[in-house]
């Protein structure tokens, strides 16, 4: 590499740099958008909601379209899901007064739908009294350790803009790679008019 300037193995290195971490995340779709799922507007029975991390731009649409035009004009406003133990720093009832994490979190998301069985209709509560109990009676099969939810009467009412939600740091990555870059070109601009 003697042949090249200094330069010029730096901007190589910020190219490799900035397609290993900040094209893989986006080629992959990782990087969630988070929704709040609550009861339907003038429905409201139970007063909760949970958070729905959504990573395909079709079910980001269509969250966004529920919210924008509602459930009745939108349809599919059931959020069906899989839902495993534990807390996972981001679901939480939005609604209630400091946010409280739940104890259980949507670990896969299936899809939207008009209807759906009742064994899994229900309501954050009702899952939070229960988790083990909860998964038990939703899961598929006797060695799954997953339940399903698919709540009838909740539907996707907001979308979270960082409020609140720790972004990963996949998500990050782009800003701080461009700065990274900016502060690059910056030194080598200067070092080029230097001579």
């Amino acid at each position: 590499m003697g042949f090249l300037s200094r330069g010029m193995r730096v901007a190589a290195f910020v190219s490799l740099f900035l397609f290993a971490f900040v094209a893989a995340p986006a080629r992959a779709g990782t990087v969630p958008v988070y929704f709040v799922v609550a009861e339907r507007p003038g429905i409201e029975e139970h007063g909760d909601s949970f958070v729905l991390p959504l990573t395909e731009a079709a079910d980001v649409a269509h969250a966004r379209d529920l919210i924008a035009r509602g459930p009745d004009a939108a349809g599919a406003a059931i959020v069906f899901a899989e839902v495993s133990a534990g807390p996972d720093g981001v679901n939480r009832d939005v609604l209630a007064a400091g946010e409280p994490l739940w104890n259980w979190h949507v670990s896969r998301f299936e899809g939207f739908g008009d209807m759906g069985i009742e064994l899994v209709d229900g309501w954050p509560t009702f899952v939070e009294s229960d988790v083990p109990g909860w998964i038990a009676n939703t899961r598929r099969s006797e060695d799954e350790t997953v339940g399903h939810i698919g709540f009838w009467n909740y539907t996707v009412v907001a979308e979270l803009a960082g409020d609140g939600v720790t972004i990963p740091l996949p998500a990050a990555l782009p800003v701080g790679a461009a700065g990274i870059l900016a502060i690059i070109a910056l030194r080598l601009r200067r070092m080029g008019g230097g001579k």
